[in-house]
């Protein structure tokens, strides 16, 4: 089926991409504390969706960042907040937890675009 090898096509670079910099931001990723100076809302969400935090990189640049809000902790405006951004591109910051999945979003991409092309393709083989 052309369609399943299509769709596995248009995800690969996604999945890619996405593994790369995930790949990226542990090999060298530094933490910083950083203050949250803003909250950003989307849709009716009594709780923010984004956090704007302003923190000063290793070499002591200032930055500003937008990260994801956890939905466990939302800090007030003014408050720390523990990122880790890329120190080849700090201006993608995130934020810092301990707990992180073996598996991340990239991998989890990639194998399924690699899955739909290989699926595809038996399919044309087969049938």
């Amino acid at each position: 089926m052309t369609g399943l090898i299509g769709l596995g096509v248009l995800l690969l670079p996604f999945g890619l991409r996405i593994w790369y910099v995930e790949r990226s931001m542990r090999r060298n990723g530094v933490r910083v504390v950083a203050t949250c100076v803003d909250h950003i809302y989307e849709g009716n969400s009594a709780n923010p969706r984004r956090l704007v935090c302003t923190g000063t990189t290793a070499d002591g640049r200032s930055m500003r960042w937008n990260v994801d809000a956890d939905p466990d902790s939302f800090p007030r405006v003014g408050e720390p907040i523990d990122l880790v951004y890329d120190a080849h591109y700090p201006g993608q910051a995130e934020r810092w937890t301990e707990k992180k999945s073996p598996v991340s979003l990239g991998v989890g991409w990639t194998s399924l675009a690699v899955l739909l092309i290989a699926a595809g393709t038996l399919v044309m083989l087969l049938g």
